[in-house]
């Protein structure tokens, strides 16, 4: 071997050298940089050079090293793995954040706060109850029911108010995929360049990397990397981000027929195709419990729910009997499943509302009853604008009820709707007066006694003497008192299709209580468990990718000796040369 071939066999060795020393000292200065990726410098035999062949063999000398390539350790089975574990975490995630914001909303967990207010309008009914011509008491029944009616509408609209900030972070999460997509998209074409001409582009894929460990968490996502070095990447199955760019996901308001204002996922590429399809069981056997974004929308809903989403579902109001009184529970039941029972916020809406409305009908309906009963002989009404309406399918005023202390027909509620007279009056074919219950407010749309409807009737907030609690002779009606105080031990109906049990309203709303925090514990239970195995899944991961600083300053000392050995091989060769040079000429 030539004086000459032996040195370029000591310079390669120092180029290997310095190049694992330059990996090492990456290494060492990313040792805290998210998403960094441990480099290893990869070294490889150069080329032989042949001297002579025979029958036994070839002879061949080395010239020497060479730094092939710098590779990041990284393990794609466990990568696959936590995209998948903690895209789960965060669906459960955005649950059990709109959940816990539900019984904070409510009050503390065991809903002592509006529980307070239940218990003083019933005490407030049970004292008025024992001298109702007291002003007294009257004063403190109106007063504790201005007070309870205020608490439920402040916990209705703060619900509303979470609704419409979950509908705010959807955006957010959508503007933030897509953000996530643009830049991967514009990574890929670096990373495709740098590659093609043979230049490693490590540290360009670990924040590729990154942006799909993020990405992952917000929505369900497959990926594959092709030829070019691009990576694709389907969300919810359909293309995202190709060769050809990102297709973008937007937003519109799609649930307009359901009253609703609130935005929905969709692809414009697509036709406006929606991103998610919600009315399908979402849950870990079906593999699409995955992703912050549908965590938001579920818990968020579609609209704002309302007594008559669970009262539709209720047995009695349809005659199972039939073949078509079975169809329509069953396609009211489905909607409520769909709609209703997988958001914890329209849930809450529903049931709370639900409650709300029983305790303010029972109330009314006792201080201004309506009957169905047809009077005898009349078998139309008509109303002021010449409307007429056919006896047996209106509700009218009970005419055996008592007044407030002036006597006057018809007698007072004590919650209204707004822009709406409870009853209206109309005269029936035998040419008498009547008072027909009034389902419709002054703008002519159905009226409904719901939270964001009802208010106090100002009529007795300002006239205490409008109760109606004096007999049609002029006398206390202890009667109609004690049938207030009787309502609250009524049941007055199921919490929802899976409970068919009858329920006063404080056990209602005990149970409301409870099923709430049930699906909270559950929920928090499924979040404490997803994070643990993604947490183990990564760290199983980062004993791969991650930098030991302990490890890198061991191979700085190791490539450093090397450094050396090679220099000083290099140095003695160098001598020897000069030696023969000089003195054998």
């Amino acid at each position: 071997m030539s004086g000459m071939t032996s040195i370029y066999v000591g310079v390669s060795g120092i180029h290997a050298a310095q190049t694992a020393l330059n990996t090492t000292a990456h290494n060492l200065a990313n040792v805290y940089t998210p998403g960094y990726t441990r480099q290893l410098a990869f070294s490889s035999d150069k080329r032989y050079a042949t001297y002579s062949r025979n029958s036994n063999g070839i002879m061949q000398v080395g010239l020497g090293v060479n730094a092939s390539s710098t590779s990041r350790v990284r393990s794609l089975l466990l990568d696959l793995r936590y995209r998948k574990e903690v895209g789960r975490q965060g669906f459960y995630d955005a649950q059990y954040e709109a959940i816990s914001e539900v019984q904070t909303l409510i009050g503390e967990m065991e809903g002592v706060r509006f529980q307070e207010s239940l218990e003083n309008l019933w005490g407030a009914i049970s004292e008025m109850a024992k001298t109702p011509d007291s002003l007294v008491y009257r004063s403190e029944l109106v007063m504790n029911a201005e007070m309870f009616l205020d608490r439920a509408k402040s916990i209705y609209d703060e619900l509303i108010g979470y609704q419409k900030n979950l509908n705010t972070k959807v955006q957010q999460t959508v503007d933030t995929i897509n953000a996530y997509g643009e830049e991967i998209n514009e990574l890929n074409k670096q990373i495709s360049g740098y590659e093609a001409a043979g230049e490693a582009a490590n540290d360009l894929r670990d924040r590729r990397d990154l942006l799909l460990d993020k990405l992952s968490g917000l929505i369900n996502i497959s990926y594959v990397e092709e030829e070019n070095h691009y990576v694709t990447i389907k969300a919810e199955g359909v293309p995202f981000v190709t060769d050809g760019g990102v297709f973008h996901m937007e937003t519109a308001e799609l649930d307009a027929d359901k009253g609703s204002n609130y935005l929905s996922c969709i692809w414009p590429h697509l036709d406006n195709q929606e991103v998610f399809n919600l009315t399908e069981e979402i849950s870990t056997a079906n593999k699409n419990d995955i992703g912050t974004l549908k965590g938001y929308l579920l818990a968020r809903g579609d609209f704002v729910g309302k007594y008559t989403d669970v009262e539709a579902t209720r047995q009695e109001n349809y005659d199972l009997t039939t073949p078509q009184g079975q169809a329509d529970y069953q396609a009211a039941l489905d909607f409520y499943n769909r709609n209703v029972d997988c958001s914890a916020i329209v849930k809450t809406q529903s049931l709370f509302d639900a409650l709300i409305n029983g305790i303010v009908t029972t109330i009314n309906d006792i201080l201004s009853p309506t009957t169905t009963e047809v009077p005898n002989g009349v078998t139309t009404f008509t109303d002021a604008e010449g409307n007429v309406y056919q006896a047996g399918t209106v509700k009218i005023l009970d005419m055996n009820t008592s007044t407030g202390d002036d006597g006057e027909m018809p007698p007072e509620e004590l919650f209204s709707r707004a822009e709406t007279k409870r009853f209206i009056e109309v005269t029936g074919d035998d040419g008498n007066t009547y008072y027909m219950y009034n389902e419709y407010n002054t703008f002519g749309k159905e009226s409904l006694y719901t939270l964001s409807n009802i208010t106090m009737n100002q009529t007795i907030v300002e006239n205490y003497d409008k109760l109606p609690f004096k007999t049609l002779e002029g006398d206390n009606d202890m009667a109609k008192g004690q049938q207030l105080v009787e309502a609250w031990d009524l049941k007055f109906a199921n919490l929802d299709p899976d409970n068919t049990t009858k329920l006063t309203f404080k056990e209602y709303y005990k149970e409301m209580m409870y099923s709430i925090g049930n699906a909270g514990n559950l929920y928090q239970s499924i979040a404490l468990n997803q994070y643990t195995t993604a947490s183990q899944v990564d760290d199983a991961r980062t004993q791969i990718t991650g930098v030991s600083s302990e490890e890198e300053l061991a191979n700085m000392i190791r490539f450093q000796s090397a450094w050396d050995a090679s220099s000083r091989y290099v140095t003695t060769i160098a001598e020897m040369l000069e030696y023969i040079i000089e003195k054998l000429g």
